[in-house]
């Protein structure tokens, strides 16, 4: 099933340029070496290929799209033609574009893309030439070059699965990650320590976990690869959301606003964390939790995990000083949502831009939920006990307990004076008498959370 489906997607799609193409050093099981792979950044998917004994004399094994000729000129203003290219016979590999610079003869002519072929330079086939032969043959042209330049795409799949060997001359098939909700991560999977130079894609197929991880040359390459397939993973997500609440019959408070993955710290035993992928879910009402990907429609109505958004809070952990985590299990980059029931959850960003995304999502939903219930509760502690401190636009300022049992509520036109010390502690005074203020912490929990 795997070798049809590839072949009619390659079909498919020989027409269509990758997004971004190139090679990296990776690899698809954990215990595998790493080596040579042809990467290509496509619409939904990330594809991985291996030159497996390939032979740089023959085009028998690939389909060639999309040839043209470009002729580039470099005017008294331009001091270069703009682009970088990889590969040569050394290498097994084919010649190709591999970074095309702005404001350059390459980038303005609109034909030049990274992972083209150069097939020819000035006349001169580059097929079994090597990577000097290449920049000997630039630099001769002077102040013109002509390229002609193509996709090139595997004619015939290696066999399922990461291939150890394909026969001369094939381009293998190694793995096929598809880029909805998946995440990229920098850290060595399941610790709090970051990978120098490389990063993991991980997904699902809904069945089974997927992942290719790789190791970059420079940090700029790998800062390029990153920041293409995240920003591909966001537009899949964002469309997904929208077909969803198009072409699903949801009740308004079920529609989705915001979807995608993060890492949660969670026990691997009784003492010891690990960070674990989960998926988020934020709808008009609510914010779901998923510990895999849902394989049918009916799954995301399932979560393993599901709390009201008037009722959660969220906070950024500030390292060093928080002392819910072990320093060794810290990520930059994380925040604690504390439920209404009392369950707190300690979710970690690849970045600070994601980090913001997500508050401002999560930020934005609970305005809306808010809106419509006219009421948000925040975790307490009052008399030293557990409790929901609320604000009710109808009711006022109500101290509930977690069964939303009322233990003590005024009105906002009765309340005199307001103080806090900048943390957690409130201070609501309605008169001049002692029982008529209240003082409680917001935003803690009796028992702070262990991660030892």
């Amino acid at each position: 099933r795997l070798l049809a489906r590839v072949s009619l997607d390659r079909e498919i799609m020989t027409s269509e340029r990758p997004i971004k193409a190139g090679t990296l050093h990776g690899k698809a099981r954990r215990h595998a070496p790493f080596r040579e792979m042809l990467v290509e950044l496509q619409k939904n998917r990330l594809v991985a290929y291996h030159y497996d004994k390939v032979k740089d004399t023959t085009l028998a094994h690939y389909t060639i799209v999309n040839q043209r000729v470009v002729q580039l000129e470099k005017l008294p203003t331009d001091t270069q033609f703009g682009f970088t290219f990889e590969g040569g016979v050394e290498y097994q590999s084919p010649i190709k574009i591999n970074k095309v610079y702005p404001d350059t003869p390459a980038m303005k002519s609109g034909e030049v893309y990274e992972g083209d072929v150069i097939f020819e330079l000035n006349g001169i086939s580059l097929w079994g030439k090597s990577h000097s032969d290449m920049t000997k043959i630039a630099k001769d042209g002077g102040k013109t070059m002509t390229l002609h330049l193509a996709c090139l795409n595997p004619r015939d799949i290696g066999s399922k699965g990461e291939s150890e060997s394909s026969a001369e001359g094939e381009l293998a098939l190694i793995a096929e990650i598809p880029l909805l909700m998946a995440s990229v991560c920098k850290y060595e999977r399941g610790t709090a320590l970051v990978r120098s130079d490389g990063f993991e894609v991980v997904s699902s197929n809904g069945k089974q976990e997927l992942s290719l991880l790789f190791n970059a040359s420079t940090a700029d390459l790998m800062t390029e690869w990153i920041s293409a397939i995240s920003d591909t993973v966001k537009k899949l997500n964002k469309n997904e959301v929208e077909k969803w609440n198009t072409w699903t019959e949801l009740e308004d408070y079920e529609q989705i606003l915001h979807m995608g993955t993060v890492h949660e710290l969670l026990p691997a035993n009784a003492h010891y964390k690990v960070w674990q992928r989960k998926a988020l879910v934020v709808t008009k009402g609510h914010l779901n939790i998923f510990s895999s990907l849902p394989d049918s429609v009916e799954g995301w109505f399932r979560p393993e995990e599901s709390y009201s958004l008037h009722q959660i809070t969220v906070k950024i952990m500030k390292l060093p000083n928080d002392e819910r985590v072990q320093s060794s299990q810290k990520r930059a980059n994380s925040i604690i949502v504390q439920s209404g029931t009392g369950k707190s959850h300690i979710f970690s960003f690849e970045s600070h831009h994601e980090l913001e995304s997500w508050l401002k999502e999560l930020h934005d939903a609970s305005i809306t939920a808010v809106n419509e219930l006219k009421r948000h509760s925040y975790r307490g502690i009052w008399n030293d006990m557990s409790v929901l401190f609320t604000i009710d636009i109808d009711q006022g300022f109500l101290v509930e307990d977690m069964h939303h049992t009322i233990l003590w509520s005024k009105p906002f036109s009765r309340l005199k004076h307001s103080f806090d010390d900048g943390s957690s502690q409130l201070n609501l005074k309605f008169g001049k008498h002692e029982n008529e203020s209240i003082e409680l912490l917001v935003g803690v929990e009796i028992e702070p959370i262990s991660m030892k």
